[in-house]
Parts: C-alpha cells; sequence; structure tokens
C-alpha cells in the first residue's frame, strides 16, 4: 500500500515481533519513507488520535478468535466501529476483511448495530491486499469475506 501511494502516510499496526519484522524488511528493501509502525493493541493508538485523520482504514484478517468463548475478543464490536467513526474524515472508508466464515457473520451483526454510522456492502476483495494469512486461506479453500463501510456522518 504504502508502495502504490507514496504520497499518503500509511500507519500500520502490528503486535507480534514476526510480522513487525517482515514489515521492517518490506520497508528497508523497498526504502520506504511513508510507513509508521504501532506495535500495540490499534485501540490505544486510535483513543489518542484527534477526531477526523484518517481518510482510509484498512483492517486486514484481524484475530479472529475461532473459539466460541473468546469470542468476545474480536476487533470488529461496535464498540470499536464507534472509535472508527470519531477519527475518520468526511466521507472516510473502512475495508475490513477475514478468511473466516463466522467471523464475517459476526461482522455483519456489529455492522447493522451501527446502520447509523455506517453503510455498508460485502465486495470483492480483488485490488485489495494480500497478506501471507490470506495467501494460506485461499489455498486452503476458504474464501476472503471483505466489507466497504462509508461513514454516513457529516
Amino acid at each position: 500500500m504504502a508502495l502504490k501511494n507514496p504520497n499518503a502516510l500509511v500507519v500500520a499496526s502490528e503486535v507480534y515481533l514476526s510480522g513487525i519484522g517482515s514489515l521492517l524488511n518490506n520497508i528497508a528493501r523497498n526504502s520506504l519513507k511513508n510507513i509508521k509502525i504501532f506495535n500495540q493493541d490499534v485501540r490505544e493508538l486510535l483513543f489518542k488520535l484527534p477526531s477526523k485523520i484518517f481518510d482510509e482504514i484498512y483492517i486486514i484478517c484481524p484475530d479472529p478468535w475461532p473459539k466460541a468463548r473468546h469470542h468476545k475478543r474480536r476487533l470488529i464490536k461496535e464498540d470499536f466501529l464507534k472509535i472508527l467513526v470519531k477519527v475518520l474524515k468526511r466521507d472516510g472508508t473502512v475495508y475490513i476483511s477475514t478468511d473466516w466464515e463466522n467471523y464475517a457473520e459476526s461482522i455483519e451483526e456489529e455492522l447493522e448495530k451501527i446502520k447509523d454510522k455506517f453503510s455498508y456492502m460485502k465486495i470483492s476483495n480483488e485490488g485489495m491486499p494480500v497478506t501471507r494469512f490470506q495467501e494460506r486461506a485461499i489455498n486452503e479453500g476458504r474464501l476472503i469475506h471483505t466489507f466497504l463501510l462509508k461513514l454516513l456522518e457529516k
């Protein structure tokens, strides 16, 4: 994303050291200067940012917490989506993808709760960034479920 959009600032949030190491290697290999890395829970960053700062937000395969007893830990919940409303600029967009069918269903349920804040639709993942986790899911025959949210607030 940073390579294709050299004039955009890309803020990457990753908590796993292997992911950060991979990102740092790609940054060095491509001499990228437009990426900032946040290595903690992204919610901590979003709470501290001023309002209306992002044009676009991409949430690519957040941890699906597949066990039912852990579903409460999933990132895409109504409260988190309300935080996104605060940090998105007018006409801002959010892209969310997951390769877990039941997480996609859960995301739709959460989006219904805030349909006064976002319009949303399922879209093709074509042209979107693809992570190695998504590549593995595709190779294993799982679909990538991608949602496009558009901010409704003025």
